[in-house]
């Protein structure tokens, strides 16, 4: 479920390490290969993108043409952000318990909710 967070300072309370260096990104209208649902994170789907890439995006940014097959509707990328315990960060939005931030040098990318209080 998409929930539009006011922007606003939070504070990280654990760190988050990306697992993912390489992110994937796409564009409205690329065709994308569809994989299992992410049981932790519902309302996320593994996608695997033209260029071989894998990793995971939001259902709402993917329709479906098949069980195994759809098409980029929205821009995006799956950029995480490394945070240390303590440090501060806007929050632009969030999306289904991600919340998309920007760090002091001005770098973005997606944190996990669970790991963030207000700030």
């Amino acid at each position: 479920m998409i929930v539009r967070a006011k922007p606003g300072r939070v504070r990280v309370f654990a760190a988050h390490a990306s697992a993912y260096p390489d992110p994937i990104r796409f564009e409205p209208g690329d065709a994308l290969i569809l994989g299992g649902r992410d049981a932790e994170f519902p309302g996320w789907v593994r996608v695997t993108t033209d260029d071989g890439k894998a990793g995971w995006a939001p259902e709402q940014f993917v329709a479906a043409d098949s069980s195994d097959r759809g098409v980029a509707v929205k821009e995006y990328t799956a950029r995480e952000l490394d945070t240390a315990i303590g440090q501060v960060l806007v929050c632009h939005r969030e999306l289904n318990d991600w919340l998309w931030v920007e760090n002091a040098h001005g770098e973005c990318g997606w944190v996990p909710k669970r790991t963030i209080k207000a700030g």
